[in-house]
């Protein structure tokens, strides 16, 4: 039989040559070059592993290696102390010793001008008030309450200065009873010995109402000063029967800067 059917739509047009989807030989150069690149990070990341363990082996050898040397050093001066052949070589150990020693002081001393650190307190002392037990007129201090480094308590009024340098005083009394001819002073005194002359470095005046007896005045008084080895300083009042005893009212210290 013979196919009489007619349409009017033009026929399907033939597929391209070329148009196709791209076969396995097109991918293969990015696959080659996405494999490099995870090989390349691989073997980076395999060398700075072996990079980190080789550099902490090394520390931990000179690590190591410094202590061992300081035990040799520690070793050679207890071998000083028991043989009395060995002095020479023990003069030369110390003199090396205390020249590193002052290197190393040196050096925290020029970090800490950079950094603005400043090193901690050499030598201080913080007074407590011990109660009227004597007629001198010279306050005494309780020194089993009393904080003191690098400073030396002299004859229960004094403290020694060991460390020169400039030192900041401080001295506080308050009076709880007035004097009828005299005024209410504390002054800060200072000599260079037991038997030297004695040098007024700081005056403080206050003042109490002659009719109400139960007030209470203080006198403070700060300052810098350059001090020696072997100075000695105290507080001197008009009269310590006046002074009012409590540790937080009456106090005396110094530290150095």
């Amino acid at each position: 039989m013979i196919n009489t059917f007619h349409s009017s739509l033009p026929p399907p047009i033939p597929p391209r040559l070329g148009s196709g989807r791209p076969g396995p030989a097109q991918n293969k150069p990015l696959l080659r070059f996405l494999i490099g690149v995870v090989m390349v990070q691989m073997t980076l990341v395999v060398v700075g592993f072996i990079y980190l363990y080789h550099m902490e082996n090394l520390y931990h050898k000179d690590l190591t290696h410094k202590y061992l040397d300081d035990m040799i050093i520690l070793r050679r001066l207890e071998d000083c102390e028991k043989d009395s052949q060995l002095l020479l070589d023990c003069t030369k150990l110390l003199e090396t010793y205390k020249n590193v020693l002052a290197k190393v002081s040196q050096a925290e001393g020029k970090a800490a001008k950079i950094t603005g650190n400043m090193p901690s307190v050499g030598a201080m002392a913080r007074m407590i008030v011990k109660g009227p037990v004597s007629s001198s007129n010279y306050l005494e201090w309780n020194i089993k309450h009393s904080v003191l480094k690098n400073i030396n308590y002299y004859k229960s009024s004094w403290l020694n200065v060991t460390q020169p340098g400039d030192y900041n005083i401080y001295a506080q009394v308050a009076f709880s009873k007035w004097h009828p001819k005299t005024p209410l002073a504390s002054r800060v005194k200072l000599r260079k010995g037991e038997d030297q002359e004695e040098v007024v470095l700081m005056t403080a005046y206050c003042a109490l109402g002659k009719q109400n007896q139960s007030e209470t005045c203080t006198a403070f008084q700060a300052g810098v000063f350059n001090l020696e080895t072997g100075d000695q300083l105290s507080v001197w009042v008009t009269d310590p029967i006046l002074v009012n005893y409590e540790v937080e009212s009456t106090t005396f210290g110094l530290y150095r800067l």
